[in-house]
């Protein structure tokens, strides 16, 4: 009898655990496929956001040499800088052939442009379209009429979009932008391309390598052309009424006397980039300093200058 009453016992705990062991194979089949479609689903989004806005631009490959100035260490947010003399010897810097919307510095390309086929003295009026751009720097209204040499003076002063669309409409844009690429071309700036006048679109990219061309280029051919950038203020008149506007420089450097001239650039998807000119003593000619996707271009631009 004892015998009996054991084994009913082995026989209900065996039947017990044989039911939670049926119910643990179901539970795990019931969510294995559940888990697995997450991990797909996941590793979908992973490669979408993967996807870079400069997709096509050059990676860096191979190990870095740590005793080479392109090391960039944990203090340097910039995503590519540098540091040039005017001649071109390079001082520091870090993924200088990296390709980049440049936002902004595009106008350092548009004003020269403008500069350089339109007469300084030809009147512009103010477009619809131009006074629709994204930005209300330099306070443009439509139908009003200034001058070409003016409209520059807002582009690289307060960076006008509204400027830069109202020359370029008035050259004709398609034309206009030609003329921007084949500035590229005449600088040597291989890695660069221009759209449209502005730098708001991101497809406006360029390297460090190809900025501190662009700016020797410019300096070669027309050096007083940054003194427009120099100034932390300057007056443009509106000829319809002939009242006087006055431009604020949005680059803190200006007025300083050691700036030489620059750009500033800012878009959200490229973060803030800067070039600048120094007069720095004991160099013996100015030094470039060119700074992409920076969360603080100033700060960053000073700390490679006192590096040097």
């Amino acid at each position: 009898m004892m015998v009996k009453k054991i084994n009913r016992k082995v026989w209900l705990f065996a039947g017990l655990a044989l039911v939670i062991g049926l119910g643990l194979f179901f539970s795990f089949l019931r969510y294995e496929k559940p888990i697995e479609e997450n991990l797909v689903s996941e590793m979908g989004k992973a490669q979408i956001d993967t996807t870079s806005l400069v997709a096509d631009a050059p990676v860096a490959q191979g190990p870095l040499n740590e005793d080479s100035t392109t090391v960039k260490n944990e203090t340097q947010s910039a995503v590519a800088a540098g540091a040039y003399l005017m001649s071109g010897s390079e001082l520091t810097g870090w993924k200088e052939d990296k390709r980049w919307p440049i936002a902004s510095i595009t106008k350092l390309v548009s004003a020269y442009v403008a500069e350089s086929v339109m007469d300084p003295e030809q009147s512009v009026v103010i477009s619809q379209t131009a006074v629709d751009t994204m930005g209300d720097a330099g306070e443009f209204k439509l139908g009003e009429i200034f001058k070409v040499r003016d409209l520059v003076k807002a582009m690289l002063i307060t960076s006008s979009n509204d400027a830069a669309v109202a020359l370029a409409q008035n050259y004709s844009q398609t034309k206009f932008v030609s003329e921007m690429n084949l500035v590229t071309k005449a600088a040597g700036m291989n890695d660069s391309q221009f759209v449209e006048p502005t730098g708001l679109s991101v497809q406006n990219q360029s390297t460090v390598e190809d900025l501190v061309k662009l700016v020797q280029y410019i300096w070669r051919e027309d050096r007083e052309f940054f003194q427009i950038t120099r100034q932390s203020t300057d007056f443009i008149v509106d000829i319809n009424l002939g009242v006087g506007r006055q431009l604020t420089n949005i680059n803190q450097f200006a007025g300083e006397s050691d700036f030489l001239g620059g750009k500033t650039g800012t878009l959200p998807e490229a973060d803030s980039n800067l070039i600048s000119v120094f007069d720095v003593p004991g160099f013996g000619e100015p030094v470039i300093v060119v700074v992409l996707g920076s969360k603080d271009r100033f700060t960053e631009t000073r700390s490679i200058l006192s590096g040097l």
